[in-house]
């Protein structure tokens, strides 16, 4: 890969030891975190996420994932999220109705 360039970024302890406890977790690099958490904060648009992450919205959209999931997919807090959502003009499924307690 011609293109590709490194970025050497310093963090705190506390944080390092945040970051490989997720790497752990999702069983992925640090790096490959970082990469996917830069990703998500400079998606100009919905159509060019990736893969993984357009898959995990659908989902969401579609009712089969939760807000929680999704924000792991898409490497953001989950308030970040509920603004990232409001900005695309994405309807949250934040309130619950009377149909919704069967499934609970």
């Amino acid at each position: 890969m011609a293109n590709d360039r490194t970025l050497h970024v310093k963090i705190d302890s506390e944080t390092d030891l945040k970051l490989r406890r997720l790497a752990e977790i999702r069983r992925k690099s640090r790096g490959q975190l970082v990469r996917e958490a830069i990703s998500a904060c400079y998606q100009p648009a919905l159509a060019e996420l990736p893969l993984r992450q357009s898959q995990a919205l659908a989902a969401y959209e579609g009712g089969f994932i939760s807000l929680g999931k999704l924000a792991r997919e898409m490497g953001m807090h989950v308030l970040r999220l509920r603004s990232w959502l409001e900005e695309h003009g994405i309807p949250q499924r934040n309130v619950y109705g009377d149909e919704d307690a069967p499934r609970a």
